[in-house]
């Protein structure tokens, strides 16, 4: 029996100067342990270097603040990946107009368990006000970011040029991947943290044009319906190829018999239906192939190397009612915003200056938000082209008797992957490491650790076990925050992973541990979603504002505390779900 109570073989070091640390949006993207190799080639000093040169380039602070040999901002204790909320709320802090409270809006929602913000020396320090005034004057005049749409032409490139994987030796196929990386990935996930801070400014400086109001909702039905937003494009694309098996009597007798073997049923068809409609679903794999649940992983279930994963979601597409179009409920998102924004012109006729502003703010907003997904889209992108030399590698190891299954690798550091093409004894320590992180997933991580007290696994509530928290009654009301604007009844359908997706009925209530990319298209064929975790700035508020989906987020436990087969009305306009 293995030990869980000793570090996982790549946990960090957790801050003495920064002690707190949160699963809040961590676990959007990374719900479960961290492997060894996502943690030496994608979340740990790569990322931990691109998200310091974030904060650095943002003004909010100096590199001699952090750690020079171990991991600050992305802490992992006992496999689970932590973000340190100390920093953010340092940054809160230093930020003009933000504070320690709205950071830990931002991580934690509506959660609890933090210990309470008490200021350290230096943090408020006065030296970064005038560095950090320069960003708020930049990200409030920008316009346009014609650099993001270049990158997209970079990864597009990228991907086009990709390599004949079989003709490259073992060292070539890790040297590559280590290429692309330094090349690509490492610039674009740099710019994907700073765009994290660079939006703050605009939401922030939203919410203090809208203190003028005593009203709480303004904000989320402003922040919604801009359309071009990169992490929606998916659910569009797959409503348009659901329509196009929708329309044809042969593509949809073929989904009908099963959707396993669909694609290769149609492939050996020779009817113009049957080509038009594979023809459509590869170009749809070609450009979203790369998004998949839980982004953060090495090995993760991505569309290009599961396409019966989306085989499956076209067929639920297919039976929709054509009014679930995407476009048409997020028009109605669009309308809804430019409404409320006559209304508030209307209220503010006496007071130029708050008009002003919130044109200002709303002008940010429509840069801004499409931006920030399109930063995250671009990362992706490259890191698919990172992982997938790897996965041939593994696959290869695995054809050689030298694994038993291609994502064994997954489970060795970086540097011993390329030890293992010379010594294939390194595999010994892969039978350990594979019953060490199956003891630590049956188990739900802390919401929130600091360093020095971090409570052991053994602990740790069972993922299977009851929740914490009572099963939700009729009449009783959980609360959350609301993403996207607007109510919807229905009953709900408890779905833990995406690939569960034929499962959700339409009209249901999608209830969710956490909504990454993956995620995206089951939310146009359901009426509301409610999310374990998340924030205002999460991908899952984020994409439900574009396709007009009421969503609440951060309701604790939900997955556990509705049951599928309950009806609930979700209110992402309050951030409420009743029971009924």
């Amino acid at each position: 029996m293995v030990d869980i109570n000793k570090p996982w073989v790549v946990d960090s070091r957790l801050s003495e100067r920064f002690t707190v640390y949160t699963r809040g949006n961590a676990g959007e993207v990374a719900g479960m342990v961290a492997s060894p190799l996502q943690q030496t080639v994608i979340s740990g000093w790569r990322s931990e270097t691109a998200w310091r040169q974030a904060l650095i380039d943002f003004g909010a602070f100096d590199d001699c603040e952090f750690s020079p040999d171990s991991l600050d901002i992305i802490g992992v204790a006992h496999g689970y990946i932590y973000i340190n909320l100390s920093i953010q709320r340092v940054f809160g802090v230093r930020m003009p107009g933000a504070s320690a409270e709205l950071m830990d809006r931002t991580y934690l929602g509506s959660s609890t368990g933090a210990p309470e913000y008490v200021e350290q020396p230096g943090d408020s320090a006065p030296q970064y006000a005038e560095r950090i005034g320069a960003s708020i004057g930049r990200v409030m005049g920008t316009t346009s970011r014609p650099d993001l749409e270049a990158d997209a032409q970079r990864a597009l490139e990228l991907r086009r040029a990709r390599p004949d994987y079989s003709a490259m030796s073992d060292h070539e196929l890790v040297a590559y991947s280590n290429r692309v990386n330094d090349e690509y990935t490492a610039d674009f996930l740099r710019k994907h943290m700073l765009m994290m801070y660079e939006s703050s400014i605009v939401t922030g400086f939203l919410d203090e044009t809208l203190g003028r109001f005593d009203d709480s909702t303004l904000g989320v039905r402003l922040m919604g319906g801009w359309g071009g937003v990169a992490s929606a494009a998916p659910a569009i694309e797959l409503w348009r190829i659901g329509r196009l098996a929708a329309a044809s009597e042969l593509v949809t007798k073929e989904f009908e018999v099963g959707v396993d073997g669909v694609l290769d049923r149609l492939r050996s068809r020779g009817e113009v239906e049957a080509r038009s409609f594979v023809e459509q679903f590869d170009g749809f794999i070609f450009e979203y192939g790369s998004r998949s649940s839980q982004e953060w992983d090495i090995f993760p279930p991505d569309w290009e190397s599961h396409p019966e994963m989306v085989a499956t979601l076209v067929n639920q597409f297919r039976k929709l009612p054509q009014d679930s179009s995407p476009e048409a409920t997020g028009k109605k998102v669009s309308q809804g915003r430019e409404a409320l924004l006559e209304e508030l012109r209307v209220r503010l006729a006496d007071d130029a200056e708050g008009w002003g502003q919130l044109q200002a703010a709303v002008a940010a907003l429509s840069v801004w938000m499409p931006a920030r997904e399109l930063s995250k889209t671009n990362f992706i992108k490259a890191l698919h082209e990172t992982r997938l030399p790897l996965r041939e590698l593994g696959k290869r190891f695995a054809d050689r008797g030298v694994l038993e299954s291609f994502d064994d690798l997954a489970l060795l550091r970086l540097d011993e992957v390329s030890a293992l093409i010379d010594d294939p004894s390194v595999v010994s320590v892969i039978a350990e490491r594979k019953e060490w992180i199956a003891e630590l997933e049956r188990r739900e991580p802390p919401f929130v650790v600091v360093a020095g007290d971090v409570p052991s696994p053994t602990t740790w509530e069972q993922r299977t076990g009851p929740s914490a928290l009572p099963v939700a009654g009729p009449g009783e009301t959980l609360s959350g925050l609301g993403a996207c604007p607007g109510s919807a009844t229905g009953v709900a359908r408890v779905i833990m992973d995406p690939s569960e997706a034929e499962e959700l009925e339409p009209g249901e209530i999608l209830v969710a541990p956490e909504t990454d990319p993956g995620w995206t298209p089951l939310f146009t064929t359901c009426a509301g979603v409610v999310v374990n975790v998340g924030s205002p700035l999460s991908h899952a508020a984020i994409v439900s504002r574009e396709l007009g989906i009421p969503a609440v987020l951060a309701v604790e436990q939900a997955t556990k505390r509705i049951k599928s087969g309950t009806l609930l009305t979700v209110d992402g306009t309050t951030g409420t779900v009743t029971v009924h």
